[in-house]
């Protein structure tokens, strides 16, 4: 057994997460096209009965996939886990994150949809968005059970235990800048709709075993791929050497007009103290900005991007 045994079956969960996520949502979205308009809550309250036990059979096996993983990693690693194993009633028909019942929030998606008619919507447009929210429930439920279920064996070690974040290549732009780092047991995983990053248990003394190179990711990726996850404006800044936590963070605090950015711009934020322009108190360029000033003179553009902070 070796540390890219423990890679494979954290892949191999991430997965089996997302094909039993995916099969979810088919069944999920099949029975939401049968709803009666005419009676949007009635029944979609009949037709959600099914999709209930179909999410919770996918939480159920997306837990025991997150347990085999564990399992392999904790051998690794010589952790010894409690012997008790997790009552999976506890998290199967939940939405983990929330702690409401499967059938609430399934429930909740009719509700919202009649509240959209209620704002002017059309009713397909209503049920369009209801298909949206189903989306993410069901994507939430299932890997947040695995989620949930990973943590607690993670936090329930007799060792102190931690956890590295595993993402995908091709993963988000945020994703691709968390992955690899080591966070406490307790530490909460961060997540969006259709995420796919999963937990690898580990002592801090073996974290960097696991780490992973956002810019290996990086380059790994074509043009065209780096473009549509960093933007053209961020992955062109990247390539050009700026730092990637700095250009992907900046689109946090972006203003609506997408000129400027509030990240690090407090008294002891990164730009602020770093940075010319910010120890001269510029508003802070965001790197699309920075793209258009520059046209196609990438000295300029490189020249900006150190000014305001984007290179560490």
């Amino acid at each position: 057994m070796s540390t890219a045994d423990v890679v494979r079956a954290a892949s191999r969960h991430k997965q089996t997460t997302a094909e039993l996520t995916n099969a979810a949502y088919i069944r999920a979205a099949g029975a939401w096209k049968k709803v009666n308009p005419g009676s949007i809550v009635s029944s979609w309250q009949i037709l959600s009965t099914s999709i209930i036990a179909a999410l919770m059979v996918a939480q159920t096996r997306t837990i025991e996939s997150a347990d085999a993983s564990l399992d392999l990693a904790f051998n690794e690693q010589n952790i010894d886990p409690l012997d008790a194993r997790i009552r999976k009633e506890a998290i199967v028909g939940t939405m983990p994150a929330t702690g409401a019942t499967l059938d609430a929030a399934l429930a909740g998606v009719a509700y919202h949809a009649l509240d959209h008619i209620g704002r002017g919507y059309s009713t397909n447009e209503a049920m369009q968005t209801g298909l949206v929210e189903l989306s993410k429930l069901v994507q939430y439920g299932v890997a947040d059970a695995g989620r949930a279920s990973s943590q607690i064996r993670i936090g329930s070690t007799r060792q102190k235990v931690g956890y590295v974040r595993m993402a995908s290549l091709g993963c988000c732009a945020r994703c691709s800048v968390l992955a690899g780092r080591y966070y406490a047991w307790n530490t909460g995983f961060l997540r969006h709709p259709h995420c796919r990053c999963v937990h690898i248990p580990a002592q801090e003394s073996m974290a960097d075993t696991f780490a992973t190179d956002p810019y290996e990711a990086f380059d790994a990726l074509t043009a065209a791929e780096q473009d549509r996850i960093y933007t053209k404006a961020g992955a062109e800044a990247i390539r050009n050497g700026a730092d990637m936590n700095q250009v992907v963070n900046s689109r946090r605090g972006m203003t609506t007009s997408g000129r400027f950015t509030a990240e690090g711009v407090g008294k002891r934020g990164y730009y602020k103290i770093t940075s010319e322009a910010g120890r001269r108190g510029y508003s802070r360029l965001s790197v699309d900005e920075i793209l258009r000033r520059s046209g196609s003179d990438k000295e300029r553009f490189v020249s900006l991007l150190t000014e305001y902070g984007y290179f560490v």
